[in-house]
């Protein structure tokens, strides 16, 4: 099951923001992209 980045958030109880931050500064998460280039997580 894939979830958007809001989905993904909600679940772990973090702000989608702070989420992003970790991707782009720490390469923790590593999500796959739609074609329109959305964040899906699994």
């Amino acid at each position: 099951m894939t979830y958007s980045i809001g989905e993904f958030a909600q679940l772990c109880g973090i702000n989608a923001t702070t989420l992003r931050a970790w991707q782009r500064r720490y390469g923790l998460l590593k999500p796959q992209r739609t074609d329109g280039g959305h964040r899906l997580y699994n």
